[in-house]
């Protein structure tokens, strides 16, 4: 029988079945594994829960599975931050900066703040924000100081001998006084030719290319048609995956060549009713390294997941049914041939964008197109490896 998590091989046509063999495979090759979810909220039912229980009752349900990756991303929908001003919008969020406590215990190693809720209380809050997830030792990506440091990327070595995974973060949400500009901290925005060089550029740093996207319309089902064109300036420059946040629902699974787009993940802290209760983790392992697939495919997993309230908890099994079968008939238009087999969803990338083995090149640290940084932060060791991950600086 299947184990919790959902194999889900992403091909243009191709089903596996979850068998033994692959799951003996998954232990042993240590193919590294990275690991994404939806929005989180801290702010609100998360933190006065936190101050009643502590932070490690926010994703108890699902620590296991966080912690099992080599890498966890998440997208942070709110500042951290004791101070600022609200902005004149119609929701605004913010928790105090102790509740990062519960990203950390959870396994978190890198969280987008490319969104239209990291600049709820203004610059020096979102400063804030940034400044306590290193604190807890999490990286942010996609906001800074100004225009230069939110474009700036991530790459984090994980598995051994080391894979080198670059992310990059840009959010296409208004208010558009929340983006970055020369003398204005704020988030990076999602501008196709800028897209189209940091990927590229980014491509050439690392083994595998993560592009994180802020977009769409809430509580839409389907991609829009901005969706779909940023995913292709992506998925044409090089990204091998492409995440989305803020619909606050599950939108489907695409493919373009050989890059999985996982247009939605939906909520995942967050409160949650009817059709926003359904979520997902996206596992995805690339087809580098010493672990990867003999067939030079990379994979993903789906772990379906049901949000209680505002917590999310692994789906019980007819849960787990429902959301698959949604989920293949959501990605059957988006190019990604998705198959509900014995409870498994199985997708594989038609072959890898790597196949001929190329390692990553040697430099201590990466960054930003010709920026460089000293030093590196060490995130809180999750259950099966420790990330390096090198921030880029002046």
């Amino acid at each position: 029988m299947c184990p919790d998590h959902i194999t889900v091989a992403f091909a243009l046509s191709v089903t596996l079945l979850c068998t033994a063999a692959r799951v003996e495979c998954a232990s042993q090759c240590r193919a590294p594994s990275l690991m994404f979810t939806g929005d989180v909220l801290l702010a609100g039912q998360a933190e006065r829960l936190i101050e009643k229980e502590g932070p490690g009752v926010l994703f108890s349900a699902v620590r296991g599975a966080l912690r099992g990756a080599d890498l966890t991303v998440g997208n942070l929908e709110c500042a951290l931050a004791t101070g600022g001003q609200a902005a004149e919008k119609k929701h605004t969020f913010r928790a105090d900066p102790r509740t990062a406590a519960a990203l950390a215990e959870a396994g978190f190693d890198l969280m987008t703040l490319a969104n239209n809720h990291a600049a709820d209380y203004g610059p020096e809050a979102l400063l804030e924000t940034g400044a306590t997830l290193v604190k807890f030792g999490i990286l942010p990506v996609g906001a800074g100081a100004d225009a230069e440091e939110a474009r700036r990327w991530a790459v984090v070595e994980v598995g051994s001998p080391p894979v080198r995974v670059a992310l990059l973060a840009f959010s296409n949400m208004l208010p558009a006084s929340f983006y970055a500009s020369r003398e204005r901290p704020g988030t990076n925005p999602a501008r196709p030719s800028a897209i189209a060089d940091d990927v590229a550029a980014a491509r050439e740093q690392a083994d595998v290319v993560v592009v994180l996207f802020h977009w769409g319309t809430e509580l839409s089902s389907s991609p829009s048609d901005v969706q779909r064109r940023l995913a292709a300036v992506a998925a044409d420059a090089g990204a091998d995956l492409v995440v989305g946040h803020h619909p606050h629902v599950l939108q489907g699974l695409g493919m373009r060549d050989r890059t999985l787009i996982a247009y939605s993940l939906g909520n995942f802290l967050f409160p949650s009713a009817a059709g926003t209760r359904r979520t997902m983790i996206l596992r995805y392992s690339p087809a580098v390294g010493s672990g990867a697939a003999p067939d030079g495919r990379a994979r993903a997993e789906v772990i379906p997941c049901v949000i209680e309230g505002f917590r999310p908890r692994p789906a019980s099994e007819g849960e787990r049914t429902e959301i698959l079968k949604r989920l293949a008939i959501l990605s059957g238009p988006l190019g990604a041939a998705v198959h509900v087999e014995d409870g498994t969803v199985v997708v594989l990338s038609d072959e890898s964008r790597h196949g001929d083995g190329r390692t990553a090149p040697t430099r201590g640290v990466v960054g930003n197109g010709p920026h460089s940084g000293a030093g590196r932060l060490d995130p809180l060791t999750s259950a099966t490896a420790s990330p390096r991950i090198f921030p880029s600086g002046n």
